[in-house]
């Protein structure tokens, strides 16, 4: 019993970077600088005014905490047990045991991914956004190097990957995994059309629309595909209508009167959210009669139903499973085998500058990695400031390299391309 907290204090403390003051890395800093076993811990966002705040709702006395950016100070102020402040991500990323990105920007958390990895420090990221992206080869990068790249128990992904693992772990076999959708699903949203709606929500805009429009939702099922081998059944997913009772039924294949083509995939649903879940099969009948027994179902598939997620409140989870176990709680296992790929939301015309995730232009949408290839078409990770339009894009196309400019200057378009050509072996 308690087996990670005894492990925890045989290791002894942990100190950890956050990048991010939003809600997240809020959030993730008050829990860290409660609990004893983390310090010091180093809390780092491009906006000073964000992260002040953040602070001080944790309640941090003003003597305990400190501002630099000078990565020398910061070491002597570390030696003086303070809390770091800074804009400066290369401390966070530099001077700890672990480093947490919440960004939620491919840009920076490439960046910091990178320099982490160069300094030997082990990455648990939030950044479903990058790590659906180029988190493969930031993996092979990391295993390098001997240290962990991992992705967050409490957000989706990793809430499936436990859901998987445990149905494994019973000798079940698992058909199909999936998550609840929390909004409405509008694939043309804009930040504009969602403003009001994000205000009051306390979020920004852009954040909402790549919720709503089904950006987010492909990401972290494409995060779900890399990490186990399932792939999407058709392109963008079925998105059915279901109860936690209904999912097993919903998810049978067209053969048996349901809506798949295969098993081995990934889906999202409405009715369900905040819940994950998986639909399993026993592999014996006496096991099918047990499960009929417990009330899980009339068979000969049940579900196995997580009703909640706590997104950066279980990241800690896997902050001690990543710094003291030397464990994943998710990662890619190899290769890509699904890529969200950018959608044109409007008409786009020759010469125009793209915007990314969560903007008027682009929304991605989940596909197999041979689709990807023999479409050319273009992962909307990748698609960020200093893309531009080559030639008209007709809205609802799939956005291909053909029709697009990339920003080659960018450090993820840069990681791509060595992402591409690496499992190209």
């Amino acid at each position: 019993m308690f087996y990670l907290q005894k492990k925890l204090k045989e290791y002894g403390n942990i100190s950890v970077g956050i990048v991010g003051s939003g809600i997240m890395g809020t959030s993730l800093f008050t829990l860290l600088s409660q609990n004893e076993n983390f310090y010091p811990i180093v809390f780092s966002s491009r906006n000073k005014v964000t992260l002040k705040a953040a602070i001080d709702s944790a309640n941090i006395d003003k003597g305990d905490y400190a501002f630099t950016d000078d990565l020398e100070e910061a070491r002597s102020l570390l030696k003086e047990k303070k809390y770091i402040a800074t804009t400066n991500n290369l401390i966070a990323s530099t001077l700890v045991d672990c480093i947490v990105d919440c960004t939620g920007d491919t840009e920076a958390g490439t960046r910091l991914s990178i320099s982490a990895i160069e300094n030997n420090v082990d990455i648990v990221s939030l950044n479903v956004e990058m790590d659906a992206t180029v988190g493969p080869i930031l993996k092979v990068m990391a295993d390098k190097k001997g240290i962990i790249y991992s992705g967050t128990k409490g957000d989706e992904p990793g809430a499936i990957v436990e859901i998987y693992e445990f149905a494994k772990n019973c000798g079940f076999e698992i058909l199909v995994l999936g998550k609840g959708k929390n909004n409405e699903l509008n694939n043309y949203a804009t930040p504009d059309s969602l403003r009001d709606s994000a205000n009051k929500r306390g979020i920004s805009p852009r954040m909402l629309t790549s919720f709503v429009d089904g950006t987010n939702t492909m990401i972290e099922l494409n995060a779900v595909c890399n990490a186990l081998g399932f792939i999407p059944d058709i392109r963008g997913c079925h998105f059915v209508d279901t109860s936690p009772k209904k999912i097993a039924d919903d998810y049978k294949l067209k053969e048996d009167g349901g809506i798949l083509n295969s098993y081995g995939v990934v889906d999202f649903a409405t009715g369900i959210a905040p819940g994950v879940f998986a639909v399993v099969k026993p592999k014996s009948n006496i096991i099918d009669k047990e499960m009929k027994y417990l009330s899980m179902g009339e068979g000969p598939n049940y579900t196995i139903y997580r009703p909640y997620h706590l997104t950066s409140i279980e990241t800690i989870i896997s902050i001690i499973k990543a710094v003291v176990l030397r464990d994943a709680s998710i990662a890619p296992m190899g290769e890509p085998y699904a890529e969200t790929v950018a959608v044109a939301k409007r008409d786009i015309k020759k010469g125009e500058k793209l915007d990314s995730i969560g903007g008027e232009m682009i929304f991605g949408t989940l596909e197999t990695k041979k689709d990807q290839l023999e479409g050319n078409h273009v992962p909307i990770g990748i698609v960020t400031e200093g893309a531009c339009a080559k030639r008209d894009v007709k809205k609802g196309s799939l956005v291909t390299y053909d029709d697009i400019s990339l920003n080659e200057d960018s450090e993820i378009v840069k990681l791509r391309k060595i992402q591409d050509k690496y499992f190209k072996k």
